[in-house]
């Protein structure tokens, strides 16, 4: 076992947009799937227009390719190419077509090379703004957050961000997209960040389709890396992030649940495939704390297991967790794709903790390290 300790700074939390629904109650919720309060900062930001996009399937690709690769001493299959064809193998590129190459699903290691979308060298007609696209019958709204000078041949990395129960993407967009915006580029670095709006107060089932939707989408528009896509929310937000990372594991590289609860928010069928996993979790935290019911395995801490058992790590007798100053413990001997963390600190239910704000920073040292 390992833990990291760090000195926490003056506690600030700025309210706005505070809705108190309970991650243990689903009462005031007219979907019936509940979600969590929301304790956040930062101005929100108006939209510059809109436009209408859309996207032809539920699925963000289809593939017939095939190959064969080994990690950790476990053999899978791999898929590559689009359905122009194409075979993968233990590189993740392929012969004739586009895709994501060999990889076998959830196997790929630490700094690997880019894998181009489709949407690579081609001139895109996406800016930043708001965007609605069909999905599952409706309407759908988001925004896109396009670099600065983009290069329609460079393969940025690519943002999901989900907002909070009651709010929008605009609050998302108005935190700079859960402070890690202004993290990446005070490393150089430029991302593509995407912020979808629910159909509502709360995320729901369609809301898996709605990313696969988007994502296709973006595949053909925008010139992104295939295996660096991220995703992150606060409270609802980070429960849709868990939901999607139960299933989706071949598209999202790595996820980080701010604030996060495995109940009151759909799930699907779990395939138990690893995914790299961080959430944060306040021991004060009402909301969606760690353990809400342990024999129903309710409550945060159960996320943490979870994850860590899918990816083959260690499980310890006990999780060490802060009341106090934020502490993240690094689960050990995870397959060498997949880390697994998880902080808590002596605090509510906030995804700002500290002046600086640690979550950010600890986020995108997480997310940069693939």
């Amino acid at each position: 076992m390992q833990v990291q300790t760090f000195s926490r700074l003056a506690f600030c939390v700025t309210l706005a947009s505070w809705v108190a629904i309970s991650c243990a109650s689903a009462e005031s919720d007219s979907n019936n799937d509940g979600g969590g309060g929301a304790t956040a900062t930062g101005s929100v930001s108006s939209t510059s227009g809109s436009s209408v996009a859309t996207s032809s399937g539920s699925t963000s690709s289809s593939t017939s390719g095939s190959g064969v690769a080994t990690s950790s001493s476990t053999t899978a299959a791999g898929t590559g190419g689009d359905n122009s064809g194409g075979s993968g193998g233990a590189e993740p590129t392929g012969s004739g077509g586009t895709g994501t190459g060999g990889w076998p699903e959830g196997a790929i290691p630490l700094g690997n090379a880019p894998v181009k979308s489709a949407g690579c060298g081609k001139a895109t007609t996406l800016t930043s703004k708001e965007y609605t696209i069909s999905s599952s019958g409706q309407n759908r709204v988001y925004y896109v957050d396009m670099p600065r000078n983009y290069d329609m041949n460079k393969p940025y990395r690519l943002f999901y961000t989900s907002h909070w129960i009651g709010s929008r993407y605009q609050d998302v967009k108005g935190q700079d997209f859960y402070f890690l915006k202004p993290q990446l580029e005070a490393d150089g670095e430029q991302a593509i960040f995407v912020a979808p709006s629910s159909d509502g107060a709360t995320w729901q089932e369609k809301d898996h389709a709605l990313f696969d939707d988007i994502m296709a989408l973006m595949n053909e528009s925008v010139c992104y890396d295939t295996t660096r896509v991220f995703a992150t929310g606060f409270s609802f937000g980070g429960m849709i992030t868990y939901s999607l990372s139960t299933n989706h594991q071949a598209e999202i590289r790595a996820a980080v649940g701010i604030a996060p609860a495995n109940y009151n928010i759909w799930l699907p069928e779990k395939t138990h495939k690893p995914i790299a996993w961080m959430h944060t979790t306040g021991m004060s935290d009402g909301t969606c704390p760690w353990v809400n019911n342990e024999g129903q395995k309710k409550g945060s801490k159960f996320i943490a297991l979870e994850k860590a058992e899918d990816n083959g790590c260690t499980i310890p007798n006990n999780i060490p967790t802060s009341n106090g100053a934020y502490s993240c413990f690094d689960f050990q001997d995870c397959d060498p794709e997949h880390p697994t963390r998880v902080c808590t600190f002596g605090g509510g239910h906030t995804n700002i903790d500290g002046n600086p704000n640690w979550i950010p920073i600890e986020s995108w040292k997480f997310f940069k390290q693939f």
